[in-house]
């Protein structure tokens, strides 16, 4: 405990620490172009992971079936929500229907909606979305340079 006192005394006369850990305070932030490859990376997964699950749907028991689309589905909601939310800014004036579209299936559910014809309407939504970001340069064509690569 005295060490807390210490620490908050020292805090006190720092007064030029923003933020609540102190552990923290030199922590660099991401960089944004790592972070919109992360999110992707992890979209991608997990909407190939839900696809696989409603392909095997009939080899796996209801109970594990629905648990683990509810995750994915929930997981790609989480994904494409954040790669919606860092590239919206600078598109909305270029594709400002598709975007108000996807805003509505992202932020405005509604109940008794089901899940898995939910997600695969979300899932044909993201792979429109990828195709503008790479249409927009956001993310590099990576077909071109194979298709070059074998000329």
């Amino acid at each position: 405990m005295n060490q807390d006192m210490n620490r908050d005394r020292k805090m006190e006369e720092n007064e030029n620490y923003e933020g609540a850990n102190p552990e923290l305070r030199d922590i660099p932030l991401p960089n944004t172009e790592n972070m919109l490859y992360s999110i992707l990376n992890s979209l991608n997964y997990n909407v190939a992971n839900f696809y696989a699950y409603t392909k095997f749907k009939g080899y796996i028991s209801e109970k594990t079936l629905d648990k683990e689309l509810l995750q994915r589905s929930m997981s790609i909601h989480r994904d494409f929500s954040a790669l919606f939310l860092q590239t919206k800014e600078e598109l909305v004036f270029v594709y400002p229907e598709l975007l108000e579209k996807i805003e509505k299936l992202l932020f405005k559910g509604e109940t008794g909606t089901d899940l898995i014809k939910y997600t695969c309407k979300m899932c044909k939504e993201i792979s429109d979305y990828k195709r503008i970001l790479h249409r927009e340069g956001y993310l590099p064509d990576i077909r071109m340079p194979l298709l070059l690569a074998n000329i």
